[in-house]
């Protein structure tokens, strides 16, 4: 079950608390000004997402974001690659009603990915963060990311902060190897229900 609390007169939500208030923030009409994804304004499209989303919170199931449309793209850190963009337009993101949420996309180490984190809702924003890290052998490997999505316009908008690294070394006959690469992403894009 969740709880909402109230601190310094804002709100937040936690347990399954979390994931109704994600539903509500889905399913809240649009304003009247915004079109649907069929163009319309407040047409049919929106209303069948709701109702949608509606039922999952319902049955308790777990809310799922995608990419929508990719608003805003910089590699920040690491060597620019169309593979990199391909898993910010391939992220998907399975929030649970306790708090927690998976981020998983495509061509990623199974070792650290689905990465697993937290999320916090507060008012029309979901704010999230997670990270992990692998060792095997003389390697490791790390990743984070931190997020946050407003849902004051629609569709959504997040904005994702997300870091990877790995270092490998060894030591033969005595002599010391060792390398390492980073990377870190900032992406701007919608999020879309499914």
């Amino acid at each position: 079950m969740g709880t909402e609390h109230v601190m310094g007169g804002r709100r937040f939500l936690a347990g399954a608390a979390l994931l109704a208030g994600l539903g509500a923030l889905l399913v809240a009409p649009a304003p009247a000004n915004a079109a649907t994804a069929t163009g319309t304004g407040t047409g049919t499209a929106t209303a069948y997402r709701a109702q949608s989303l509606q039922a999952a919170v319902r049955a308790r199931a777990a809310v799922v974001l995608r990419v929508g449309r990719l608003l805003a793209f910089q590699q920040v850190k690491g060597a620019p690659s169309a593979r990199a963009r391909a898993r910010v337009a391939n992220a998907v993101f399975t929030f649970f009603d306790n708090g927690t949420f998976a981020f998983t996309t495509t061509d990623v180490r199974t070792d650290l990915y689905p990465l697993r984190g937290r999320y916090q809702i507060n008012g029309d924003r979901v704010s999230l963060s997670a990270h992990g890290s692998s060792a095997i052998g003389g390697s490791s490997a790390f990743t984070e990311m931190v997020a946050s999505i407003d849902f004051s316009s629609r569709p959504g908008v997040m904005t994702l902060d997300w870091a990877n690294g790995a270092g490998y070394g060894a030591v033969v006959n005595g002599t010391r190897f060792g390398t390492g690469a980073s990377s870190k992403i900032h992406a701007r894009f919608t999020v879309v229900q499914g």
